[in-house]
């Protein structure tokens, strides 16, 4: 409970830093041309552009954030005063079984999102807010809801300084989850399925989770620098007597070895508190390699050791990705984890995880995409054995700026126990954006 009391502290005293640094500057500086090359960043709507490389001022790479809505990362450049980002998508389709109840009836299904947000900043602190709910209807059932939102900040404390803080936040209807985009990003531009497609319990009901994290990157020299990352999670199932959070650290040291490789050494802890109540202390090694210029592989790993109350051992967690450009507009992405978690799947020791996807754009608008996610978990505390597959087909057609359409078919298999639940699910949807993109191009 000290960690997390810690942690909270931490966040609360960064958040009221940075807020009241953007408060003041709002009144007290003049605006900027958006359009100036300091300031411009790449459409939200293509989710491939390569990372921006703008920078603060000081020379540090603006940091992105993930657009709730699913059309791509928002760079949180340069901006001095307010942006409204707005859009909606409106969807339509067939959906096998659309409260994960394992035997219940297809229906036709009808879903409404609005899209809002707010990015604003000054010359030391940006910031992001994003609110993104979705109202269902099916001819079989009584209709659902969803809320999420998310918010990030980043500041520049020095030129050696950097921190970032982000929570992000998911209240509704369990099973409403497939109706998401398939994609978080892998951190490069390219969108990934997460392993949150393929995590749904039979009959969840309604859920609450929120995670929230703090980065904090101090260069020592040119090629070393120390990390921090603490973080917290809660999810709450009521309908299925779940309820448990995490609050993790990890400290790490990076010494970069040249141009496109860096070593790194890390150690990190997570505390357990709620259905499951135990302690996991970690450390282990890593590697960061960019063998070509669109290629880039991060692996890190080490040895986990857990307390008694943990009531068995993880043994060993790790984190790899590789992503990859393919000729004629192409790309592709593997992920895999093995990370202390608490999940839409309820309190657990570990889960492992992975993840991979293709993404091709044929015109400036137009692309397709295949997305699929595995997860495999037999440590829950009021639960079996799980494991669960998502896959899914879209493709995306622009018609004009800030307007598009989308066709998706999207299947999910999972097993908890007894239980089995497949579901199949044909989606077209209209999507407008154009205040939204506007202000990123």
């Amino acid at each position: 409970m000290k960690l997390m009391k810690r942690i909270s502290l931490a966040i609360a005293l960064f958040v009221a830093v940075s807020g009241g640094d953007l408060l003041a500057s709002a009144a007290a500086e003049p605006q900027i041309d958006e359009n100036s090359p300091s300031t411009r960043t790449y459409s939200g709507t293509n989710a491939t552009a390569e990372p921006t490389t703008a920078s603060t001022g000081q020379g540090e790479k603006v940091p992105e954030v993930a657009a709730l809505d699913g059309s791509g990362t928002i760079s949180m450049s340069l901006i001095r005063r307010p942006h409204l980002l707005i859009g909606g998508t409106s969807a339509g389709g067939y959906d096998s079984d659309p409260l994960n109840l394992g035997t219940g009836p297809s229906t036709a299904t009808y879903s409404f999102s609005p899209y809002i947000g707010v990015q604003t900043g000054n010359l030391r602190t940006q910031m992001i807010l994003q609110y993104h709910p979705t109202v269902s209807r099916f001819t079989s059932y009584a209709g659902q809801s969803m809320h999420l939102a998310s918010l990030k900040v980043a500041r520049n404390f020095s030129p050696r300084l950097e921190s970032t803080f982000g929570i992000t936040g998911y209240h509704g209807a369990d099973s409403l989850r497939l109706l998401q985009s398939a994609g978080s990003s892998t951190g490069v531009g390219v969108p990934a399925s997460g392993v949150g497609a393929a995590s749904f319990l039979p009959n969840a009901g309604t859920v609450t989770d929120l995670e929230g994290g703090l980065d904090l990157h101090y260069a020592l020299s040119e090629r070393n620098s120390l990390g921090l990352h603490l973080s917290d999670s809660y999810n709450s199932t009521p309908y299925l007597h779940h309820k448990g959070s995490v609050a993790t650290a990890d400290l790490n040291y990076t010494r970069s070895a040249g141009p496109t490789l860096g070593l790194l050494v890390y150690g990190q802890n997570a505390y357990y508190y709620g259905d499951l109540g135990c302690t996991a202390l970690g450390g282990g090694v890593g590697v960061r390699w960019q063998p070509y210029e669109s290629t880039r592989i991060e692996v890190r790993g080490g040895p986990q050791i857990d307390s008694p109350g943990c009531k068995s051992q993880q043994g060993f967690a790790y984190n790899a990705s590789v992503t990859r450009k393919l000729p004629f507009r192409s790309q592709v992405y593997l992920t895999a984890d093995r990370q202390p978690v608490i999940s839409y799947l309820g309190s657990g020791l570990w889960q492992d995880d992975i993840s991979a996807g293709f993404e091709r754009i044929f015109q400036n608008a137009n692309s397709l995409s295949f997305d699929a996610g595995f997860i495999h978990s037999s440590t829950l505390v009021d639960a079996s054995s799980y494991r669960g597959t998502f896959f899914d087909a879209s493709y995306t057609r622009g018609i004009r700026k800030g307007l598009s359409l989308r066709c998706s078919y999207r299947i999910f298999q999972g097993r908890s126990g007894e239980t089995d639940i497949n579901r199949n699910m044909l989606q077209f949807a209209v999507t407008f954006s154009p205040n939204t993109r506007t202000s990123l191009q």
